[in-house]
């Protein structure tokens, strides 16, 4: 892969803070060294990153108008960011969140893997930092904030987008993170998220990608007795790779992470799950379902590890796929490894199509084939947000399933 590295990291590299610097300098020297993932690279065979190679990236530059935002049907903050960008003049802070500007002391690379390629694209994103932004949440904050990411219809540069989200002792936050970018370049994101005692954060992705390469690294680390949960909707793109890291470090913690793909044309969706259960007393559980349709590519890899002495315990996996024609492709693989014994542990994969029983009962309840295959589909991915509170924000997220459907 040098032909990527020379396409996208930089022969001189930003300057600013020294601690950054130090760090930028480490991100180029571990790059420089073990290069870019592979199909040989395990985590990343599905990937063909030869696409990211055949590209002429452009500089990127900033757009001179912000577009509108998504609109939602009810009251939210706004964080933008457009272009990899972020003007603070345009963002809509609830009560009890705060920005500012990322210093080295918000970079967390404790997790990222040194000897080899398979955090090429973190690491990348660090070489290539100019300014990362935190957001702060400090109490129970009343409304949801939106997270919109967009980008040009013309773009064609590579970005890197980095940021943080820390929420304190019990806090409450309801995120809705909403991508809906054109062009053909590269958004390249890192996303850390750290959840004090007692926290609790909702976290909905709504995610759109087009011809853009979008690869996007989210670590959550959870303290005692909080609680993540994220519920993901994922049209795809052209070439688009999701890792998703929930790390359970305190006992009390508890993860839940479900996602749907629904997949078209030749879009390739590329998820990678990670729940470490550091402690005991902790639990989790993930529901990842994919649609693909025409000559789509869905991928879904989940990894549950329990380290030794992390007892008690909690884990639950679940894939469900569904291949709507002859040339779709879905590779699902749950993993489990589990150091302790005093736990409890599952998963389940199944790769299908639709039922042709159910079909032929819808019909004969007055539905043509259209319909019918439509309120299957709908219905298998629907379920995955059963766990979603019941409210505005939920009917929305099944409006949006219905639109892509």
């Amino acid at each position: 892969m040098s032909a990527l590295i020379d396409k996208l990291l930089p022969e001189s590299l930003p300057e600013g803070e020294p601690g950054l610097d130090v760090l930028r300098r480490k991100a180029q020297k571990i790059l420089m060294q073990h290069g870019f993932p592979h199909r040989k690279t395990e985590n990343w065979k599905y990937l063909p990153l030869t696409l990211l190679e055949k590209r002429e990236f452009g500089t990127g530059a900033a757009s001179r108008d912000w577009p509108e935002p998504p609109s939602l049907p009810f009251e939210s903050g706004l964080v933008h960011v457009h272009n990899g960008q972020i003007d603070p003049s345009r963002c809509r802070l609830p009560a009890g969140v705060t920005l500012r500007g990322m210093t080295s002391d918000d970079v967390d690379i404790g997790a990222l893997n040194e000897q080899g390629s398979a955090d090429a694209f973190a690491w990348l994103n660090l070489a290539r930092f100019e300014q990362g932004w935190t957001l702060r949440v400090d109490s129970r904050v009343d409304i949801p904030l939106l997270l919109a990411v967009t980008c040009d219809e013309d773009f064609d540069g590579a970005l890197h987008p980095r940021l943080k989200l820390e929420l304190a002792p019990e806090s409450r936050l309801e995120l809705i993170e909403s991508q809906q970018v054109g062009g053909a370049g590269l958004l390249n994101i890192v996303f850390d998220i750290t959840l004090a005692r007692e926290a609790r954060l909702t976290h909905l992705i709504d995610r759109a990608a087009g011809d853009t390469a979008m690869i996007q690294r989210t670590a959550v680390r959870i303290g005692a007795a909080a609680d993540y949960r994220v519920f993901a909707l994922d049209g795809g793109g052209r070439l688009t790779r999701q890792d998703l890291i929930a790390v359970l470090e305190v006992a009390g913690g508890q993860a839940t992470l479900c996602g749907v793909g629904v997949l078209s044309g030749r879009s390739l969706v590329d998820y990678h799950t990670a729940v470490e259960h550091r402690v005991g007393g902790t639990r989790s559980r993930e529901d990842f379902r994919m649609l693909a349709d025409d000559q789509s590519v869905g991928v879904f890899n989940g990894r549950i590890l329990i380290v030794r002495g992390a007892d008690d315990s909690h884990s639950e996996m679940n894939t469900g796929n569904l291949l709507l024609s002859d040339s779709a492709r879905i590779n699902t693989k749950p993993e489990l490894e589990i150091h302790a014994e005093e736990v409890t542990a599952s998963h389940g994969a199944t790769v299908g199509q639709l039922d042709d029983q159910a079909r032929f009962y819808l019909r004969s309840r007055g539905l043509d084939d259209d319909q019918a295959q439509a309120l299957l589909k709908y219905g298998f991915a629907a379920a995955v947000f059963d766990e979603l509170q019941a409210g505005a924000q939920r009917d929305w997220l099944l409006a949006r399933l219905k639109e892509a459907l």
